[in-house]
Parts: structure tokens; sequence; C-alpha cells
């Protein structure tokens, strides 16, 4: 196998690390408030809701925070990584 130089490394990085990062963001983030949202839980007609955890709060902020993250780095990232990828020096 081709030993990859820093460029193409970059490159690659650069293509497939917003992408990724927005892929696995939105999976965890499902899967969270599909097992702990409290919403979801069972209750008798007659009792009030239950509060919503605060860790559960906590991660649904960071995952939050990913994707915005994921969204606004991916088109600098595709055209960067093309860039990187079509030019030689």
């Amino acid at each position: 196998m081709a030993k990859l130089g820093k460029r193409t490394k970059g490159a690659l990085w650069a293509l497939i690390a917003p992408t990724s990062l927005f892929i696995v963001t939105f999976i965890l983030f499902a899967i969270i408030n599909w097992i702990f949202n409290p919403t979801m839980w069972p209750t008798a007609d007659t009792e009030a809701l239950t509060p919503t955890p605060i860790g559960f709060t906590i991660a649904n902020i960071i995952l939050f925070l990913a994707g915005t993250i994921s969204v606004i780095t991916w088109l600098p990232g595709i055209i960067t990584g093309i860039v990187l990828l079509s030019t030689k020096k």
C-alpha cells in the first residue's frame, strides 16, 4: 500500500471529517432522544410529566453544537479537500 503524504491526508480529513461528524451526531442524537426522552416514558393519566434530567439536556446541547460545527465546516472542507487533492506541489 502506498504511503500518503501530509497534503493527501489533510485533504482526506477535510473531505471525510465533517460528513462523518454529522452522521455520527445525528445517529447519537436520535438514539439518545429515543431512549432517554422522559416524555416518551409511560405514565398514568393522572401523573404529571417527568421533568427532563439535566444530563439529557447537556447531552442534547453537546450534540447540537457538534452538529452545528459539522454543518458549518462541511462546505469549506469539501472545497479545501478538492483543491488539495487536485493541485500538486
